[in-house]
């Protein structure tokens, strides 16, 4: 597909990159072979985001990866898109924009601190709707695919959170290791089990917060999904709300 694109690409003399091939190329020659364009189109856009580059590091197989993504195509002006991603994470998500940059169509969240927030997303966490209270820092960036559709993709920056799981796992490991190694030298030879022992147990944390990594990635696809359909988000209160009334009415 890649070579029928350099021909498109060469034969309209139009390349969006003078290193690359157009995307427009890229569309055709998918259209031609039968490959779905819209996949093609959001892979593109993906790319242009940055949210596929992504380079796998030791650390990142054994503490879990330092942001999540979730992208997904959304019908609807870009502008309107973002002003909907900007209600749900500011109303249902516990967070407050930071930094909205000029385009309109990109902006920074941070996870809000005050009481309020803190009991909102405790009444979240229990009734079962999105949840986004492990998330610290977010950035949305919303790119248009045409006058009708476009990308969003949500990042979440799990740094302080990975951080925090290496700096535990790496003091259980070495305190308990290096407290083994005196016990043994200077007492009883048996403590040397007890190195690879800490060693386990460090490297369990690690693995604990890796396991964890995917719920969040399932909270931003659930702020997506409300998104895609274009339902306005509500308040705690009116979620407890129309739990209670769904309840009220199941059992009438």
């Amino acid at each position: 597909m890649l070579r029928r694109a350099i021909e498109l690409a060469e034969r309209d003399h139009v390349r969006d990159d003078p290193d690359g091939v157009s995307e427009q190329a890229l569309v055709e020659a998918a259209d031609e072979l039968g490959v779905d364009v819209g996949a093609v189109r959001r892979a593109a856009a993906e790319e242009r985001l940055g949210v596929l580059d992504h380079e796998h590091r030791l650390v990142d197989r054994l503490a879990g990866p330092a942001s999540v993504s979730a992208t997904r195509f959304v019908d609807g002006a870009a502008d309107q898109v973002m002003a909907l991603v900007d209600a749900w994470l500011r109303r249902s998500g516990g967070l407050k924009r930071r930094r909205f940059e000029a385009d309109g169509l990109s902006a920074d969240y941070v996870r809000r601190s005050d009481a309020v927030a803190g009991m909102q997303r405790t009444l979240r966490s229990v009734t079962g709707r999105e949840d986004l209270g492990r998330v610290r820092r977010v950035r949305v960036v919303v790119q248009p695919v045409d006058a009708r559709c476009c990308v969003v993709a949500l990042v979440a920056d799990l740094e302080v959170e990975r951080t925090v799981a290496l700096v535990g796992g790496s003091s259980v490991a070495g305190v308990g290791s290096a407290v083994s190694v005196v016990q043994a030298v200077t007492t009883w030879p048996l403590w040397w089990a007890g190195v690879p022992a800490s060693l386990a147990a460090g490297v369990g944390l690690l693995r604990l917060r890796v396991r964890t990594v995917p719920d969040t990635e399932v909270s931003l696809q659930g702020v997506l999904d409300r998104v895609s359909v274009a339902d306005e988000p509500v308040g705690v209160l009116g979620d407890v709300r129309e739990r209670l009334l769904g309840r009220s009415r199941a059992t009438g």
